[in-house]
């Protein structure tokens, strides 16, 4: 069952150990940042179309904290589509990479800490599951519950459906696949 407030969370640590490794020495920083860019920006949008929303609606005093959530989901995306036109090797870049980091650690504290405790105190278990289930599909394209299947398991869809490419796919491409097959 996919719980939105787990859903985002488990979202939130797989961006931070991408930007975490791209703090790193003898890495592609430039790849690292444009995987964290194509996770980040559907997690950003699905967030202020339907989670904050959802979250004023149950919480009208958070409205504040939501209209900053998507403030800074705006500067990091300015700061790191400035990342992304640049040059690694660049005087400055690992700085703004270490300003991101600590930008973005800021936002999920405030959003894990403020905002999704509104959605697990006062959702249904089936509400959060097919908000769950509906940021899913926004985020990856993936038809909901194939989050939950192995590698060995979309493959073996794929391979049912004859998805073009699969046996090099990891398993987010797999899963974002089957959802458009």
């Amino acid at each position: 069952m996919p719980d939105i407030v787990e859903v985002i969370k488990e979202q939130h640590q797989q961006v931070d150990e991408l930007l975490e490794e791209a703090t790193h020495d003898g890495v592609d920083k430039a790849a690292l940042l444009h995987e964290v860019h194509r996770l980040l920006l559907p997690h950003s949008e699905a967030e202020e179309a339907f989670v904050y929303p959802t979250i004023r609606a149950k919480a009208a005093e958070a409205g504040e904290d939501v209209v900053d959530g998507a403030v800074e989901h705006h500067q990091i995306e300015e700061m790191l589509q400035n990342l992304l036109r640049g040059d690694p090797e660049a005087p400055g870049y690992d700085g703004t990479i270490a300003a991101i980091v600590g930008e973005l650690r800021h936002h999920v504290e405030e959003e894990e800490e403020e905002l999704l405790p509104i959605l697990a105190e006062r959702l249904t278990p089936e509400e959060r599951e097919e908000m769950g289930r509906r940021f899913i599909e926004a985020t990856t394209g993936a038809m909901p519950g194939h989050e939950h299947h192995s590698r060995n398991e979309l493959y073996d869809m794929a391979r049912e459906q004859d998805i073009p490419g699969r046996s090099t796919m990891s398993k987010e491409e797999l899963a974002e696949a089957l959802g458009e097959a």
